[in-house]
């Protein structure tokens, strides 16, 4: 695969539509300080390596597998763009995570599950006690995870302006989180560059029980 291509398209998918979603992944650097990153259903995204220096990519889809492929090509791009000093580590597997994975149990600090069914039901097994997870309800995730006994909310991340704020003080009754900040909510709008994501989200963040 042509390097240069491969690393257009993730510019194209993510940077371009302005849906990399750099400023989360930084908040979350910046509050939980974690280094250890899992991201099942990950497609193309590889914006978390810029800022945690250990991730574990997963997906099954044929194109990812391409993507990942070009691990040199990636590898630099991801290392000429990170936040932090050491070098970058990415691994890819393809696979199915609603399986069992070729990685430790109770290993990452952080569980990336966005934009994908199961993640937290299936992979919380790898996140360490007191590790947190990330997810949306785009696919029930975050409902689900709220009616976890293994994990408790720890904060609701939403965005102000251009800033993804990280609110620590959020109730803790599941039923009017979800209410208030669980539906889905992604959108696009037209702008001089094109088409862009608007990110309406509203994440949240639970840490995994010890």
């Amino acid at each position: 695969m042509n390097s240069d291509r491969n690393v257009d398209s993730y510019k194209r998918f993510y940077t371009d539509m302005n849906f990399d979603r750099a400023g989360l992944f930084e908040a979350l650097k910046r509050t939980y300080d974690c280094s250890t990153v899992l991201y099942p259903g990950c497609s193309i995204h590889i914006t978390p390596s810029f800022y945690f220096p250990h991730v574990i990519y997963v997906d099954k889809s044929a194109a990812a597998e391409e993507f990942f492929n070009d691990a040199r090509s990636i590898l630099e791009f991801v290392n000429s763009n990170k936040k932090y000093k050491q070098s970058a580590y990415i691994q890819f597997i393809h696979g199915d995570y609603t399986k069992p994975l070729p990685v430790r149990e109770e290993n990452y600090d952080l569980l990336i599950s966005l934009y994908a069914g199961e993640i937290s039901k299936s992979c919380i097994k790898y996140v360490k006690p007191g590790g947190i997870i990330l997810t949306n309800n785009h696919h029930r995730d975050a409902e689900d995870a709220l009616g976890d006994s293994m994990a408790i909310l720890d904060a609701i991340v939403y965005k102000r302006g251009r800033k993804y704020v990280i609110d620590k003080n959020a109730s803790k009754n599941h039923t009017e989180i979800y209410n208030k900040h669980g539906k889905s909510k992604r959108d696009m709008k037209n702008t001089s560059r094109g088409m862009e994501y608007v990110d309406n989200q509203c994440y949240f963040v639970l840490r995994k029980n010890k």
